[in-house]
């Protein structure tokens, strides 16, 4: 995990926080023995985790759940809600959630059963997601953040829009046709890739935004 005061996560805990947080996700593995469960930011992150499963690739799943978040996050905005939570059902035996926290993390949770996912419900309903909203609220602002994006999707230049959602149909096919090229390495060059394109259009400077772009096209190409 990273430490206490690490300016490479989206807030900033303290030690009291982090304790509360461990001991808050400790309670929901006992909880709920059919889960495990890892915090993260917004930009999929890892703060802490419960329960770690075995032979499951974490940092891919948090990166993929924020990716996820960030456009529902959009669809809620577009019919005038706020955040909302998802699950992706797979078979009764496997599930996951992805619970917005605080407006500042994200909560993924692993998990079997239909009964289960109910459960998760009940409690991010009550004590659990209160207790997990006081910690992310209580926590610092990061030292280093990445700022979220600013710009209505209708300011965008239709363009440069073009050129988004193109590269997200590369990426979508790339990791189709090449799932054994996609390597951790290759997981965090994206979301780097990401935040530096969240950063460029949030000063609206589309020149920016539109050479990363061609950038990723670029680098992919070689994956």
């Amino acid at each position: 995990m990273p430490p206490i005061g690490d300016a490479n996560i989206g807030f900033t805990l303290t030690p009291e926080g982090r304790a509360r947080l461990i001991h808050v996700l400790d309670d929901f593995a006992a909880s709920l023995p059919s889960a495990s469960a890892l915090l993260t930011d917004k930009a999929g992150r890892i703060v802490e985790i419960a329960r770690k499963p075995v032979g499951v690739n974490l940092e891919a799943i948090a990166a993929l759940a924020a990716g996820c978040h960030a456009s529902n996050h959009e669809l809620a905005k577009s019919i005038g809600e706020e955040d909302f939570s998802f699950l992706f059902e797979h078979t009764d035996d496997r599930q996951v959630y992805v619970w917005p926290v605080a407006d500042r993390g994200l909560l993924v949770v692993l998990l079997k059963g239909y009964a289960g996912a109910e459960q998760l419900e009940q409690m991010m309903d009550g004590k659990l997601g209160k207790d997990l909203e006081t910690v992310l609220t209580g926590a610092r602002e990061p030292l280093r953040s990445v700022p979220p994006p600013r710009v209505d999707s209708t300011g965008v230049p239709p363009d440069l829009a073009a050129k988004m959602k193109a590269l997200t149909s590369h990426i979508m096919d790339t990791q189709t046709r090449k799932p054994t090229a996609f390597s951790e390495a290759t997981r965090a060059r994206l979301l780097k890739d990401r935040e530096d394109l969240v950063q460029a259009m949030s000063r609206r400077d589309w020149a920016r935004a539109g050479g990363l772009i061609d950038q990723v096209h670029g680098w992919l190409a070689t994956v």
